[in-house]
């Protein structure tokens, strides 16, 4: 995998093309049946120019490729079911898939794949997608060693109390950022990477905790919460979580950045507010940045409260230039709005504020932080 086609233009596709930098590998173009043909994809992302073209022909988005990676599962999720109904996408999906795949172009999904009507068409027209978890695997195997998983379901109970003591046992040096958002789709991803592109351009070893699907891309650990139930039980996460950091300090990195998934506010779904709470609770940063949006002081108050019950008061919160309206639509807000709200923000909250884009300062920032806590002493 080295020469690299991008399905469809989503959050996705625009967060690698904005840290292609970052990359393992190459990107060719970007396949998409919805935007403008020939458009340049960079441009479309940050404005500059990149030479990575969209085309909606197979025949031209795939020429000079070896890798289809598939950015959606070809199934509606995170509000697109009218986009998929419209433009028939799922159809599209499967004519892509059989397209690159008869060509012998390796295809790869970043998602784990659960649709049973796709899995029974991936068989009956004997297509092999590849859904990469490396460098899960190895993760993955050392957790098991570190935490077994060969018990019966009582003895995984009543051994998890023990398990749970000495993971909060473990000395850790390695310094920890979490970064959690009032709502999704608001720039965690972003400001991780950026700060991970900054620690790199200063010469400081750091690691990158990606809940993205795409950590293989970036030769990172990954922490994609639904490819990971694609093979272990919900309550081990915080067992993997533990064994990424830990394996991230063995290395040399000096410093680990995760990024959280969705928003860090309560849900309807009592399963998944209680994972994010482990996973606040396993990671414990130091520092944490929080994403605010332009109309959300309840939401923010709400963060903030429970991040201090469960961790630590936000080191700053962060303001995106652009919000999400619904599904590949943005609303970007100008310079005046943004200074505006950083000041509300800074009075009501009496927390620094930085903009998502000030990856520089929010490191300076981070960097003068640690410095003041006394070695060994935590933050």
């Amino acid at each position: 995998m080295e020469r690299v086609v991008l399905y469809p233009f989503n959050k996705i596709t625009q967060g690698l093309l904005r840290f292609r930098d970052l990359l393992d590998v190459e990107i060719v173009s970007v396949i998409d049946f919805v935007q403008k043909d020939g458009q340049d994809a960079g441009e479309q992302v940050d404005g500059k120019r990149s030479g990575i073209l969209m085309h909606r022909s197979m025949e031209a988005g795939l020429k000079g490729a070896d890798t289809l990676i598939l950015n959606d599962p070809g199934t509606t999720f995170g509000g697109n079911k009218g986009v998929f109904a419209e433009h028939d996408l799922a159809e599209l999906w499967r004519q892509l898939v059989m397209y690159a795949s008869d060509r012998g172009l390796r295809v790869v999904s970043v998602h784990e794949i659960y649709d049973r009507d796709t899995l029974n068409w991936m068989t009956e027209q004997h297509i092999k997608i590849d859904v990469v978890h490396s460098p899960r695997e190895q993760l993955i195997q050392e957790m098991d060693e570190r935490y077994g998983t060969g018990e019966t379901e009582i003895e995984s109970y009543l051994g998890q109390f023990q398990k749970e003591a000495l993971m909060f046992s473990r000395p850790r040096t390695i310094k920890r950022v979490g970064i959690f958002a009032t709502r999704g789709c608001i720039g965690k991803f972003t400001v991780q990477m950026n700060l991970y592109r900054q620690f790199g351009m200063r010469g400081i070893p750091a690691t990158a905790f990606i809940t993205e699907p795409t950590g293989f891309l970036f030769r990172q650990p990954e922490g994609d919460i639904f490819k990971f139930l694609g093979h272990r039980p919900l309550q081990q996460y915080p067992y993997y979580i533990d064994t990424v950091i830990h394996q991230a300090q063995r290395s040399g990195s000096e410093w680990i950045i995760m990024a959280g998934q969705s928003s860090i506010l309560p849900t309807m779904n009592i399963a998944f507010n209680s994972l994010r709470y482990a996973m606040l609770r396993t990671f414990d940063p130091d520092f944490i940045l929080l994403i605010a949006g332009y109309d959300d002081d309840e939401q923010v108050h709400d963060a903030i409260e429970m991040l201090r019950i469960y961790s630590r008061r936000p080191l700053a919160l962060l303001l995106p230039d652009k919000l999400e309206t619904s599904y590949g639509h943005y609303e970007t807000y100008p310079h005046e709005q943004r200074t505006a709200r950083k000041l509300e923000l800074e009075r009501i909250f009496q927390i620094q504020v930085l903009f998502i884009e000030q990856a520089e300062e929010t490191l300076d920032l981070l960097l003068q932080a640690a410095s003041a806590i006394p070695a060994g002493s935590g933050a």
